[in-house]
């Protein structure tokens, strides 16, 4: 059974694993760049077989809960952070691997002193599942809402458990993937750079956008063009050579697997951005 405890003067308390567990965090991408669309169906789901009015996924970093995926909020905004104090209720799920229920917050010993539990104006019932990652993080939470009193019975519990430990695969994949991505950037900068040692950071980022058939400035291509990488179709704009294809073969970006990533534009070019944030 969970603990109860109480409630800090400022802050909530945090995991007696908070530096690894933030870590563990930062590292899905997910805080700055939340993917609503993964986890939506888990609200959805969770939302359903409780009963509960809503239903909310949120991860936390060191300072803020951040909003990921939601249903039965017509104010919900995906991104939305706000801080982890002493009134955040969801914070102090992560401080155990078991839900915090509560059927009545207004009536709970802990809760009942909460500002909307003392004008009437917030939720009564609550359920809140930590969702913990494979290295034991609670990296967020799966809340639930109702405005009347509301408990779980063991058999649902059970269900909504079952869909944290899915939602808890889908981070540690996201946080895989990241790292994947890093690994075969630095991968492919070393094969490019050993094709010219002279090639900068900024000439690799062209020859990916090119890859991924960005639009650029002719100006950023010029040394890949004296390379024999590129050349100008005056109709087509930039296209890679000969010489220009089997490099990005060998660099593995083939242009099939990258047009399934389904990414243009602006998209595409914070995506490269992103992967280069590693580098530096």
């Amino acid at each position: 059974m969970r603990v109860c405890i109480a409630m800090s003067e400022q802050l909530a308390p945090r995991p007696f694993n908070e530096e690894q567990r933030v870590k563990a965090v930062v590292k899905t991408g997910l805080i700055d760049a939340p993917k609503p669309e993964i986890f939506q169906v888990y609200c959805d789901l969770a939302k359903t077989i409780t009963g509960f009015a809503t239903a909310s996924f949120s991860l936390f970093d060191g300072d803020v809960e951040c909003a990921i995926s939601a249903t039965g909020k017509d104010d919900f905004e995906v991104g939305a952070q706000w801080d982890r104090d002493k009134n955040n209720i969801c914070s102090y799920v992560l401080l155990d691997t078991e839900p915090l229920l509560m059927n009545d917050v207004w009536s709970d010993p802990t809760w009942k002193n909460h500002p909307k539990a003392i004008d009437k104006t917030g939720a009564r019932g609550y359920a809140g599942f930590p969702v913990v990652n494979k290295d034991n993080y609670a990296l967020g939470t799966l809340c639930m809402t109702n405005p009347k009193p509301k408990s779980l019975d063991e058999e649902k519990i059970s269900l909504v458990k079952k869909i944290t430990e899915n939602m808890a695969l889908l981070l540690d994949v996201q946080a895989d993937q990241k790292e994947i991505t890093s690994q075969k950037v630095l991968e492919a900068l070393a094969i490019f750079q050993g094709k010219e040692p002279m090639f900068s950071l900024d000439d690799f980022k062209s020859f990916l956008m090119l890859s991924a058939d960005l639009r650029m400035d002719d100006t950023n291509s010029k040394k890949l063009v004296d390379a024999g990488l590129c050349y100008v179709n005056e109709k087509n704009g930039l296209k890679l050579t000969k010489m220009g294809r089997q490099l990005q073969v060998n660099m593995k970006l083939e242009s099939k697997p990258m047009r399934k990533i389904k990414l243009s534009g602006d998209a595409a070019e914070n995506l490269i951005d992103e992967m280069f944030e590693s580098l530096n």
